[in-house]
């Protein structure tokens, strides 16, 4: 198993569609094995429940689907818009919702950013963007921050 971190910034997008189907994996491994109780536990004060870890994780999905296609669509530099991450999980009351439909909803929407990357063309990977900071990054950095990000919520879920 490839370890993303050692290629930071920029494994390539194969590397990255790989670990991104590993994770998958992984995640669909264990998160079956998980009690109703592990699932909502708040492990401390200010501190995220695996629920709502994975509530985090399809936030982050859907946030960064949309940069990936706007980054295919609009003139470069596209300047990322920020999310708050807290309101968002609190807003989505993932605590409330069914483990299944969580995993599920969370697997589909990576599997379509999966279907995205494999018909990315190659030239649009060094489109420019800006991120909340006014950093430029490319679209290829973007794409493997995210799946670094959701590499440690997975481990973190696993391992909480």
């Amino acid at each position: 198993m490839p370890d993303l971190r050692s290629d930071f910034p920029n494994p390539d997008l194969a590397t990255c569609q790989s670990e991104l189907t590993r994770q998958l994996a992984l995640l669909g491994q264990h998160w079956p094995t998980f009690s109703e109780a592990e699932l909502v536990e708040l492990p401390g004060p200010g501190r995220w429940s695996r629920k709502e870890i994975l509530g985090h994780l399809i936030d982050s999905a859907t946030n960064n689907y949309r940069r990936f296609v706007l980054a295919q669509l609009a003139p470069p530099p596209l300047r990322l818009q920020p999310y708050d991450q807290e309101a968002w999980v609190r807003i989505g009351t993932y605590q409330h919702r069914s483990a299944a439909e969580l995993l599920t909803l969370w697997t589909g929407l990576n599997q379509q950013i999966l279907h995205l990357l494999a018909r990315l063309p190659e030239a649009l990977l060094d489109h420019e963007c800006l991120t909340l900071n006014a950093n430029p990054v490319t679209l290829h950095w973007l794409i493997a921050d995210y799946v670094l990000h959701l590499e440690h919520h997975v481990r973190q879920i696993i391992h909480h």
